[in-house]
């Protein structure tokens, strides 16, 4: 595990991220047990489309109503079309009642993962989902 905290000079801000060995957030362990989204694995998305290739997703907690409560995780993964292994890992986590945006990649089934984008880049594309809780995939 890897702990990483940052503080800025004029105002005390402290930001701790507690990653996997393969770089993905701790708060992402056990994501395959976690009910999926849905039913088998889907290659379509409409424009625009982020993620290329064949894609699950899990949701760490049912929504409540219209709304997934604070602390749900949502992971997709996706395997990119010539590969066999995920090689993009998007997560969604709501914090606080608003959803933060991380997507990860790596180049080989044994590298470790790395941030591909982040914030205001996939929550352009998620508003367009905001009737669904700025979640695209229904069960």
């Amino acid at each position: 595990m890897v702990v990483v905290v940052a503080f800025a000079s004029s105002a005390v801000v402290v930001a701790v991220a507690s990653t996997q060995a393969n770089g993905l957030p701790s708060f992402t362990n056990g994501y395959q047990k976690w009910p999926k989204l849905n039913r088998k694995p889907f290659t379509r998305c409409g424009p625009p489309c982020a993620h290329s290739g064949v894609k699950n997703v899990y949701a760490s907690k049912r929504k409540v109503g219209k709304r997934y409560p604070n602390g749900a995780v949502i992971v997709k993964t996706i395997v990119r079309p010539g590969t066999k292994y995920v090689g993009q890992f998007a997560v969604m986590r709501k914090v606080k009642g608003r959803w933060r945006f991380v997507e990860y990649e790596r180049a080989s089934p044994t590298a470790r993962y790395t941030v591909l984008g982040q914030g205001q880049l996939c929550t352009s594309c998620h508003v367009m989902a905001k009737s669904n809780d700025y979640v695209f995939t229904k069960r």
